[in-house]
């Protein structure tokens, strides 16, 4: 059983992961009228614990939100069910046109097939000088698929 289990680890390492995601994110501070707003994403990993994340981040009909790209790496995993990436991005700010820096803690559990169920908790430091700099904290709940 332990030489099955061993040899199926290692033939999971060599594949592709990744996932995508939409859903709804609170932005906890910040400016421009906190609120709840929506999020996507697209992660992928290719035959390693490192990746890339890309996503468009608290958008809404009057918010064009933030659009970051990324690193990821899975500091741990009980794969297929759940994965724990944390993730380094930059980006701007599409209102403002400002550029933005960042990180968090992406959580993927895996419900039933490739349904999967994100969670992601980020802070983005948005550079707009010295008066108008702000750090938004924020947290999303995503539906998605995995693989």
């Amino acid at each position: 059983m332990i030489a099955v289990l061993a040899g199926t680890a290692a033939a999971d390492r060599d594949s592709l992961h990744g996932s995508a995601a939409a859903g709804g994110t609170l932005v906890m501070t910040g400016a421009q009228g906190d609120r709840f707003r929506l999020d996507m994403s697209l992660d992928l990993k290719p035959r390693s614990r490192y990746g890339v994340l890309l996503a468009w981040r608290a958008f809404d009909e009057e918010h064009r939100g933030l659009v970051t790209a990324g690193i990821e790496y899975e500091g741990a995993a009980s794969r297929p069910r759940l994965v724990l990436d944390l993730h380094a991005d930059v980006g701007f700010d599409v209102d403002s046109r400002r550029p933005l820096g960042g990180g968090g803690i992406r959580t993927t559990l895996m419900i039933i097939g490739p349904l999967a169920l994100v969670l992601d908790a980020a802070a983005y430091l948005i550079v707009d000088g010295v008066d108008h700099t702000r750090l938004q904290l924020q947290s999303s709940t995503l539906l998605g698929g995995r693989w």
